[in-house]
Parts: C-alpha cells; sequence; structure tokens
C-alpha cells in the first residue's frame, strides 16, 4: 500500500533546522518506493520553506492546515480576515501580551516579542528561527496590502496576563492555542493539522493511507486524522500515548526507525 507520510518539523524532522542525514535518507528513498512525503507544521510558508527546499517534498501544509501546496499548485490559502487581525492585535498589544504577526510572506514583531527573542538568543545563539525573527520588521510597520497575508498570531506573555483575557481577543473565525502560560499562537478556526491531512487525502481521491509523525500538543488533530500516528521518542509521555507507535528520539533516528518498522523503505 503507498502512503501518503506527514511530518511535524520542530523536535520530528529537525533540530534548529537541521535535519539529521537518516531523516533525509528515509525521506528519498521513501519517494522512491512511490509514497508522498508532507510536512505539516504550524510553522507558515515565509519561515520554514528554505530549508525545506532540497528534500523536494511533495507537498506542505502550512500554519496549522490554512496554508497547502501540491507541488507547485496552491491547494488552500485561507488567512486570517484582516479585520480580525487588526482588532486581535490591538487588543493583545493593549493587554501587554507580545505579538508577531506571521505572513505567507512577510512578518511582523512587537517590542515585547522582540524582547523575548533577544532573551532567547542568549541561551540558543544558534536558533535560526530566533535569529530571523530578530531581523524582521516593527509591528508598526505593517502596511495595510500586508494584512492579505497573515495567517496567525504568535503570543509571548511575559507578564503572565490571563488566559480569559487573552481569549476576549478572539474573534469568531479565530481560536486559541496555549503552550503553558508564557506563549501561544492565533490561528484560523476551520484548519488544523487534521483537516490538513483530509484536504490532502481528498485531493488524492483517498487512494492513499495517510501516516502522521509528531511530538508535541498541536499535533494531535494531525494524530485522530491519520489512519496510523507514529509520536517521536522525544515527545511527551501523554503525546506518545495517542500515538499508535512510538519511534526512537530524534537524535536516535527516530525517522528512519519508522519508516524502517513500516516497511516504507
Amino acid at each position: 500500500m503507498k502512503n501518503i507520510i506527514f511530518l511535524d518539523l520542530d523536535a520530528t524532522l529537525w533540530l534548529n533546522e537541521q535535519i539529521p542525514l537518516s531523516a533525509s535518507s528515509a525521506i528519498f528513498q521513501a519517494k522512491h518506493n512511490g509514497h508522498k512525503i508532507f510536512v505539516n507544521t504550524g510553522r507558515t510558508k515565509g519561515e520554514a520553506i528554505v530549508p525545506l527546499l532540497p528534500l523536494k517534498l511533495d507537498g506542505y501544509c502550512f500554519s496549522a492546515g490554512s496554508e497547502i501546496y501540491i507541488g507547485d499548485k496552491t491547494l488552500i490559502f485561507d488567512p486570517l480576515q484582516p479585520k480580525d487581525a487588526k482588532s486581535m492585535t490591538q487588543f493583545l498589544l493593549n493587554h501587554h501580551v507580545g505579538v508577531s504577526l506571521e505572513g505567507s510572506e512577510k512578518t511582523y514583531l512587537d517590542a515585547i516579542n522582540k524582547a523575548i527573542f533577544l532573551q532567547r538568543i542568549q541561551v540558543h545563539p544558534q536558533a535560526q528561527a530566533i535569529q530571523r525573527f530578530l531581523a524582521m520588521p516593527s509591528i508598526d510597520q505593517v502596511r495595510e496590502e500586508d494584512y492579505a497575508q497573515f495567517t496567525k498570531l504568535y503570543l509571548c506573555n511575559p507578564h503572565a496576563v490571563s488566559v480569559s483575557i487573552i481569549q476576549q481577543a478572539l474573534t469568531p473565525n479565530c481560536e486559541l492555542t496555549m503552550f503553558g502560560l508564557d506563549t501561544g499562537e492565533i490561528t484560523n478556526i476551520h484548519h488544523n493539522k487534521g483537516t490538513a491531512i483530509q484536504d490532502v487525502k481528498n485531493y488524492y481521491g483517498n487512494a492513499y493511507r495517510t501516516i502522521a509523525f509528531g511530538d508535541s500538543e498541536n499535533d494531535l488533530t494531525m494524530f485522530e486524522a491519520a489512519d496510523i500516528a507514529i509520536a517521536m521518542g522525544n515527545a511527551k509521555p501523554e503525546i506518545q500515548k495517542k500515538a499508535d507507535y512510538v519511534t526512537k528520539d530524534i537524535r536516535k533516528h527516530g525517522l528512519y526507525h519508522a519508516f524502517k518498522y513500516f516497511d516504507l523503505i
């Protein structure tokens, strides 16, 4: 049976945007064997596409399913409504919650988020994503036309604003996912990693079995939608419990091990 394999990025396919050689090898072998490989990530296209290009994947599910590409074709691009992005950003800034407006092509961040990223780069000086964010323009430089391409808001919450207050920012078309109390994201409520799998599966006429790889809370919708859910060995225990199979840690060639186990290579 041929499969469509969906890979989360951080701590699944790569660490600090460095893809283990064993993972690259597994992907190329699986493609040669007729399987299709997609990434399925909360990151936007602008954040993630460049490091992925050498893999020559079959497609990309970005921005938690609201931005999907198959080959050179755009299957779905459903950004936040401009009025929603504007109102939510203003509410959050008024309540001292940091905001990054992340888009398919451009991203802007406020002073709170920039300060947090400056702290993080001191701890992780080689972190490619943080370095890129620090080079992004300030949120006060957003142009009107930019609002047509924002797919998510990334939040930093150093002042411990209560989640109940943050939720008041939400418009009916959006949902909040918090990662603890310190960070979170607001995305299009109509899309997630699970709907991304179904959208791709529908495109191919349900001709493939689907296999999802992940390691964190925002991968659970993907686990529910896929025919087979695989958790990385470095995933939290509660995530591993939701999976059909637990492979090895990413540092111990987890992807390659699972590809072999399921006869993908």
